[in-house]
């Protein structure tokens, strides 16, 4: 919520305002709209002491790439894909064994031993754009059994979005349903860099984001320095930065600028980072904020196996409409005619 409109909530909240006959002393209903405004528990109002709020421990990445703060409307996000995945783990039935991948490359230093590991798991195409490469991405590590999900919000609507300067990714390590989560308000290429990042973290089975600043900053250099060898091979990269420069490279590996620049450096092509490399190609995703298709748009914030596993237990009788409308994350309005659209790709494929 913005400045703006918490003074604005503020100021309709006439209860706190000392010059009113009852101050701090709200009506129910006063205070039902006070905690609907903010996003607290209604209950939480009621209580003499504030809550704590628990520790969240995840693997985390941040526009900075420093410790971050997890906002309300971050934690409210993770705390739904933490309901998706053991939903998914628990009921679907989609859930065989666990992942042999999972910390496989624990305690690794070697960078070419981890690029090497990823080589073997995903096959890199190139494409023209870097939503195409998203895709693919996505579909070949959900492939692997990992949940891919992405979402620019808390909840349904658009009144609560995710700043990138909170969160651009994050893993919840699990060794049967491990699930990445992208900021859809990201730009295609920070997406594509992320979702790869976070696969190196389940690799690596490092979750445990808040053990420590040093150790964070370290581990986090590690797998960017790893993703960033991933995307651009040395020697294919060296030319083409030789051939057309860093930003040409950048966009044809369908990498941050910055990323492509980090990359030089370590290969010794250039020696200092120009701080215009690091300005981001933040283009604003519009759809995400207004317009298109309300049903494309709920298929692509959830994987595709769960949004398969979803529907099947739902025409099985399993799980009810409004159940299965909260998990996927769309009105129960909107349930059936997603479901019809999912079904229409499904036949095509």
């Amino acid at each position: 919520m913005s400045d703006e409109k918490k003074q604005q909530v503020l100021e309709d909240s006439k209860w706190l305002n000392k010059d009113q006959k009852n101050f701090l002393n709200p009506t129910l209903n006063q205070l039902e709209n006070f905690a609907k405004h903010f996003h607290v528990p209604f209950g939480f109002l009621l209580l003499k002491k504030i809550p704590e709020q628990q520790s969240i421990k995840l693997a985390f990445r941040t526009k900075e790439n420093v410790p971050a703060k997890v906002g309300l409307n971050v934690r409210s996000v993770i705390y739904e894909m933490q309901r998706k995945q053991a939903w998914f783990k628990e009921e679907s039935g989609y859930i065989e064994s666990k992942l042999n991948f999972i910390g496989s490359l624990s305690g690794c230093n070697d960078i070419n031993k981890v690029v090497e590991t990823l080589n073997t798991l995903i096959e890199l195409h190139h494409f023209k754009t870097p939503r195409e490469l998203l895709n693919d991405l996505r579909r070949q590590i959900a492939f692997s059994g990992v949940l891919v999900m992405q979402k620019g919000g808390a909840g349904l609507g658009t009144n609560r979005p995710l700043k990138v300067e909170e969160v651009r990714a994050f893993t919840l390590l699990d060794d049967h349903a491990p699930l990445i989560f992208l900021n859809q308000k990201d730009s295609y290429t920070a997406r594509i860099f992320s979702l790869v990042h976070e696969f190196i973290h389940i690799l690596r089975g490092t979750d445990e984001f808040l053990m420590g600043i040093n150790y964070d900053i370290e581990e986090e250099r590690f797998i960017n320095n790893a993703t960033g060898k991933f995307f651009m091979p040395d020697e294919m990269f060296k030319k083409k930065v030789n051939e057309q420069g860093i930003e040409a490279a950048a966009n044809y590996f369908n990498v941050p600028r910055y990323a492509a620049a980090i990359q030089a450096k370590n290969l010794n092509l250039i020696k200092y980072l120009d701080e215009n490399y690091c300005l981001e190609d933040q283009k604003s995703i519009r759809s995400n904020n207004s317009g298109g298709n309300p049903y494309n748009k709920a298929l692509s914030y959830n994987d595709e196996r769960f949004t398969a596993a979803l529907f099947d237990s739902e025409r099985n009788g399993n799980l009810q409409p409004t159940e299965a409308a909260s998990l996927l994350g769309v009105s129960t309005k909107m349930f059936y005619q997603t479901m019809d659209l999912f079904d229409e790709r499904e036949a095509i494929l």
